[in-house]
């Protein structure tokens, strides 16, 4: 954990979310823990209730460890938004546990910081870890402003639960509300994808759903006929009902219980 005297030169925080995949924490203990503390660089760890809990005991003191304590399956959602929530940056990099970056690319990217614009939505290119050929974009992997994310909202816990699109809809509602994204060359990602977590229902069917019927109150609600009906409760009620849409609303983040070691 950063201590005070450091807690206002944090300009990077990275925040990995990890379930039940120790080959992958493994991963990022032996990329993170020779480097030693990084200046302006805050890292978070997070467990998302993983069973049995994820062996901590070899990372390295100066990181942050948070567990999850309600287990919510697909609770990816719910995890960036506590990273962010406990993020002392003023950047946030959201990375995937099989992902990493060398350290001089950690080092160049912080260097970077203040040369970035805001109210954009940066993305890297992937590269295998074993072939070095190149990987398409990767949307849950992402750098953004911890002020545009706070101002956005975070990412929107109605899709816990349930497997896949909320990055889908956290990107198409980022440029709906008009925010841009762009993708960096360098660095680039090294990509471990065969340490992805096994055995996990991967249907996103009733997600992708969600993602279609929210972004469709957010185009009902755009124009003024759609704006007057979806501001009658009782409208939007049978709407909802109907299954024709659903809140595009934030409700209630960080629905579960935590703690921090």
């Amino acid at each position: 954990m950063a201590t005070k005297n450091e807690t206002n030169s944090v300009e990077l925080t990275v925040i990995i979310h990890i379930y039940n995949n120790q080959e992958a924490l493994n991963l990022q203990i032996q990329h993170w823990e020779d480097w030693g503390f990084i200046p302006g660089l805050e890292l978070i760890f997070i467990d998302d209730c993983s069973s049995p809990a994820l062996d901590l005991d070899r990372v390295p003191c100066w990181v942050r460890k948070i567990i999850i304590r309600d287990d919510i399956p697909w609770n990816q959602p719910g995890a960036k938004n506590l990273g962010a929530s406990l993020a002392l940056g003023s950047w946030l990099l959201f990375l995937d546990a099989d992902q990493v970056f060398t350290k001089n690319d950690i080092y160049s990217l912080i260097h970077a910081l203040p040369e970035i614009e805001h109210q954009t939505l940066y993305r890297f290119e992937r590269r295998c870890a074993k072939t070095q050929n190149s990987l398409v974009v990767h949307q849950n992997c992402h750098l953004i402003s911890k002020f545009d994310y706070d101002n956005f909202g975070g990412y929107d816990e109605d899709f816990a639960g349930n497997y896949g699109h909320e990055d889908a809809y956290f990107e198409r509602l980022w440029k709906f509300k008009g925010g841009k994204i762009a993708i960096f060359n360098q660095p680039y990602l090294i990509d471990f994808s065969s340490l992805e977590t096994k055995g996990l229902n991967r249907d996103g069917r009733l997600n992708e759903l969600l993602r279609r019927k929210k972004m469709r109150y957010w185009h009902l609600i755009d124009n003024p006929i759609g704006k007057f009906l979806l501001n009658n409760p009782l409208i939007l009620r049978l709407l909802i009902k109907s299954k024709i849409v659903a809140d595009g609303r934030l409700g209630k983040q960080i629905r579960f219980n935590w703690s921090e070691l």
